[in-house]
């Protein structure tokens, strides 16, 4: 139901009232420029303009902004004729989606570069920020269940022979990591689990060899689909470093020393069976490992005699454990939010069987099938993608399924349904190295052009099957491409230089940002603020500031307000101003916290509307039908005139006093 939602094409009531242009606080009386009008009996909270300020409508800073009839023409052209939705359908629709390094993610840094120079910003330019050693370019890709049928046909001679067809039965959805080769075209095989002990191994290990293994999935947690990309990560690693020690390679060993335990960890939310742990001892210090894929260190360990208790956390969350020792047995219990499960453990003998994924893995199976946990197929990348080479791209590749298609192919083997996978999966790798770009351009201030307000978005995304990079990061970059181009339309001169920015690598951490500012430390102390609109399709409804930013920022964004309305929602767009204190939070999951962190003030724009962003954040869903274009009409036109504003104001952005900005340069 909240997805259907999403989908509703609503129309915006845009209104443009009296007082427009008095973004200088003073009582100056605008044209009339109204695009449409709201409901006669829906009013803004109190005449225009005005701000609003720790969710209160109030009236506006007296401090002088940007030029009033200028205002009125970035009004005019981001409510009458704002282009955003034909940006970010070329975006998506014509590019696709965009994985830093890869062909689609430099055609998207060519392209917004030559929309820039289209519409006459200055220093347009590729700003390359580092390389990759390989480029990864993932093709159309499928996956379907085939249910396999043999009948006999009569020969000439009287004789006869088997013949087998395949029926289509159900088409998945899928994903892989980035960086991990695909299948080399349509691989079709029969479908086996993956054993869950030696005895089981030992029955089945004839039908392994070809055969996709479906890997049990483990129980869901409060981290959900987040934790499926760790133990993607964690087994692929694991399959590269099986096949290269069968190669003949000198693997490092990784293993903790110590006294060395192995069994399984069994409970009502875990796979029938339970799942292979591996605990190692040694004095207070704890490794766990989980199906020898996910290993991490305890935490709050406490060991009193035989007893020992400590904290253990894994993709899927925080588990506590209670063991007790007796010999060459664990034994206890590990608690999470989920319940609790049991924990038996042994040492093993020193002639053991080798681990059983290597077993699995030495028949050559002909790939692995993981599930999500839902109906979303989240796609991260392998480790250590920036230094890949044709020789280390690995072998093994498992492929993330829907849970029901999980769950239809689980219930056909144990019904002894006779069917098949067949997935192709594109991949091509390209050697490099292979430079990778921000795009960046500028509108130069008139009084000040050393002084700066950027307004940016990361362009990159990611690029599982299915995805479209709409709403990360799709939104925020097509917002940031209109504002450059209604500023250009509506003749803005601003004082100070805006500068317009498209990261890329924001995906693999902030790579762009980051570079940006260790190669631009002479400019940190002349940026007033860095804008980013990176919280999907939602509008921008407000900012975090400090309480010495609040009334100008509140001038800044107050021509917005009672502007845009709502009729799915029934309330105005506004964007609030919200005061956090004397220091902006640090930290963040996008490129603004790459210059907070050095004390440029960076705001991420509070993304406020009924948008479900987990739907689509890193999935096959985030396709064009997630965008809302009355949401992306409004961040287009605020994000124009927050920017302009500051470019004009009296002063830049009041820096925050703090030992950690001083640090920065500032």
């Amino acid at each position: 139901m909240m997805h259907l939602s999403r989908r509703l094409s609503p129309t915006i009531a845009i209104v443009v009232l009296a007082g427009l242009a008095a973004c200088t606080g003073h009582n100056t009386k605008p044209a009339d420029s109204s695009a449409a009008t709201a409901p006669s009996d829906v009013k803004p909270p109190m005449s225009r303009p005005y701000a609003v300020i720790d969710g209160n409508p109030t009236a506006v800073p007296k401090i002088p902004m940007g030029d009033p009839a200028t205002i009125a023409r970035i009004i005019e052209e981001g409510t009458r004729r704002n282009k955003v939705m034909d940006h970010i359908t070329y975006l998506t629709q014509t590019i696709g989606p965009r994985l830093t390094g890869s062909s689609r993610a430099e055609q998207a840094n060519r392209w917004a570069a030559d929309q820039f120079r289209s519409w006459g910003l200055t220093n347009v330019a590729l700003d390359q920020w580092g390389e990759v050693s390989m480029r990864f370019d993932r093709g159309p890709s499928s996956a379907k269940v085939m249910l396999r049928r043999e009948r006999a046909v009569k020969n000439d001679d009287g004789t006869t022979r088997t013949e087998v067809e395949y029926d289509s039965v159900r088409d998945m959805e899928f994903s892989w990591l980035a960086w991990a080769p695909g299948t080399n075209g349509a691989v079709r095989a029969p479908v086996v689990r993956l054993p869950k002990d030696q005895a089981e191994f030992d029955a089945m290990k004839d039908s392994i060899a070809g055969a996709w293994v479906l890997i049990p999935g483990n129980r869901e947690t409060r981290r959900g689909i987040r934790g499926v990309g760790g133990q993607l990560g964690d087994r692929h690693q694991f399959f590269k470093d099986f096949r290269a020690k069968q190669a003949g390679a000198v693997i490092p060993s990784t293993e903790p020393a110590g006294d060395r335990f192995e069994g399984t960890l069994a409970g009502p939310n875990l796979p029938e069976g339970g799942i292979p742990v591996t605990i190692t001892l040694n004095g207070s210090d704890i490794t766990v490992a989980i199906r020898r894929f996910h290993t991490g260190p305890g935490s709050n360990v406490v060991v009193n005699g035989d007893a020992i208790e400590f904290d253990w956390v894994s993709p899927s969350g925080t588990s506590h454990y209670m063991l007790a020792r007796s010999g060459k047995k664990l034994a206890g219990t590990a608690k999470s939010e989920l319940g609790e499960s049991t924990v038996e453990v042994t040492m093993p003998e020193p002639d053991a069987a080798p681990d059983l994924m290597e077993q699995v893995l030495a028949l050559n199976p002909a790939g692995f099938l993981g599930s999500s946990r839902d109906e979303r197929v989240w796609t991260t990348s392998a480790r250590g993608w920036r230094e890949l080479s044709l020789d280390k791209i690995g072998k093994d590749t498992e492929y993330s399924i829907r849970q029901s298609d999980y769950d239809f192919i689980n219930s056909r083997i144990y019904d002894g349904v006779p069917i098949e996978v067949e997935i192709n999966g594109a991949a091509s790798f390209t050697p490099g190295p292979i430079p990778v770009y921000n795009t960046v351009a500028e509108i130069r201030g008139t009084e000040f052009p050393n002084e700066i307000v950027i307004v940016s978005a990361h362009l990159d995304s990611w690029d599982g099957p299915g995805s479209q990079g709409t709403l990360d990061n799709g939104t925020g970059s097509s917002v940031t491409l209109e504002a450059a181009r209604i500023l250009m339309a509506a003749n803005a001169k601003p004082k100070r230089t805006i500068r317009f920015v498209l990261w890329t690598g924001e995906e693999q951490g902030l790579l762009g940002s980051r570079s940006y500012v260790d190669r631009h430390k002479d400019d940190l102390p002349h940026i007033s603020a860095v804008f980013v609109d990176d919280g999907g399709t939602n509008y921008e409804g407000g900012a975090p500031v400090t309480t010495d930013m609040a009334e100008m920022m509140a001038a800044a964004t107050a021509p917005t307000n009672g502007l845009f309305y709502d009729e799915v929602e029934k309330k105005w767009m506004d964007v609030n101003i919200r005061k956090v204190g004397d220091t902006l939070p640090r930290g963040g999951g996008s490129d603004h916290a790459s210059f907070n962190a050095v004390g440029v003030p960076g705001f991420f724009w509070d993304e406020v509307g009924r948008s479900d962003y987990g739907y689509g954040w890193h999935t096959q869903n985030d396709k064009l039908d997630l965008a809302i274009p009355e949401y992306l009409r409004q961040s287009a036109t605020n994000a124009a005139i927050t920017a302009y504003n500051l470019a004009c104001a009296p002063t830049m952005l009041p820096r925050v006093k703090t030992t950690e900005s001083a640090a920065g340069g500032n």
